[in-house]
């Protein structure tokens, strides 16, 4: 904090107990050092103004604080210097968010690297707030953090907002981090709760890119009754290094129906109307074939009309590590209702 030095000592103000050449004195160097004062002070104001930002910034969000501009670009891309973008419209439908290294002039590698250091399954808790109107505001859970060159891109779920999209392009935002810390130990085998979403608005495919890791050798993913805006086949594709793989990947075929080659697994076979299945990953790692088994239920539309129940089996033999996967719909639907729940049993 500046501190305030010019006119401050009582010795040399003017007062009415000294005689007239003292006082005389005294006026003229009172006189003097007001332009000096004035600056301190104003230099003093601007550091309060500045200790009040921060204040207010740790009270809402947590032990990290940096300044962002909203890019309402949605690409996967480096957003730009110091800009922040969000993977989806509306904005709490976004499952990535990409943050550039700078910011107000500022590094932050090191300081983002560190986001995903805690060994629990959510990483930290972010808080996105328009400066100047705290009444529009994110919040979101971080599961995990991949680094292209040049940004990051953090892996979210929105746990609650002012609105679907509370943010408009070119908006100062303050982003605000808090870590979790590290879980306690588990045992071998131990099932745990990764990461989820609940689909309260359209979404055009649901993304966990970057949520497999070493810690787990197979992975459990729960769809309760996932609704299309349109009736079409609900697929599934894996993802390598944060990136989607939707061609000439592997051998994604069925067990039980000789299909070709394809880089995706079709969960239900027919136009669906809702589902709910469950989804087994094993052996992402890359070493032998990952596989992906898929059981439930859903909803035709082909005649005759009602419920199907079918196990769909397929595998991918690229011999790459995965790192996630993609849920979508064969003819472009959005996902209009409906829960996803990722879980991961742990290494025995």
């Amino acid at each position: 904090m500046t501190p305030i030095t010019a006119l401050t000592d009582l010795n040399q103000l003017p007062n009415q107990l000294q005689d007239q050449q003292t006082f005389d004195a005294n006026m003229a160097r009172f006189i003097d050092n007001m332009p000096e004062r004035a600056r301190q002070e104003n230099e003093l104001a601007a550091d309060m103004v500045d200790q009040v930002s921060k204040i207010a910034a740790i009270a809402v969000g947590g032990a990290f604080a940096i300044p962002y501009i909203f890019d309402t670009a949605t690409p996967d891309g480096d957003p730009g210097p110091g800009k922040l973008r969000l993977s989806h419209i509306p904005h709490n439908a976004s499952t990535i968010m990409r943050l550039d290294l700078t910011s107000a002039g500022q590094d932050y590698t090191a300081l983002l690297d560190t986001f995903d250091d805690s060994t629990s399954a959510v990483k930290g808790s972010i808080r996105l707030v328009k400066q100047g109107d705290i009444t529009k505001w994110m919040t979101f859970n971080l599961t995990a953090v991949a680094t292209p060159t040049g940004y990051r891109n953090l892996s979210v779920m929105c746990t609650d907002s002012s609105s679907a999209s509370p943010f408009s392009n070119g908006d100062a935002l303050m982003l605000m981090f808090q870590r979790t810390g590290d879980r306690g130990q588990d045992a071998a085998g131990a099932m745990q709760h990764l990461a989820s979403v609940k689909i309260d608005t359209a979404v055009a495919q649901i993304d966990f890119l970057n949520i497999f890791n070493s810690t787990c050798d197979r992975y459990v993913i729960e769809l309760e009754s996932v609704l299309p805006s349109a009736a079409q086949q609900l697929w599934m594709r894996l993802a390598n290094a944060g990136a989607v793989v939707s061609s000439g990947y592997g051998d994604m075929s069925y067990a039980d129906n000789s299909l070709p080659a394809s880089a995706q697994l079709r969960l239900t076979a027919e136009a669906t109307t809702s589902a709910t299945l469950t989804v087994h990953v094993r052996n992402v790692g890359g070493t032998s074939p990952t596989s992906v088994g898929a059981y439930g239920s859903w909803g035709s539309t082909v005649s005759p009309a009602g419920p199907r129940s079918r196990q769909a089996e397929g595998n991918s033999t690229a011999g790459t590590p995965h790192s996630g996967f993609r849920l979508f719909w064969s003819g472009g639907a959005n996902f209009i209702g409906g829960i996803v729940r990722v879980f991961g049993v742990k290494n025995s």
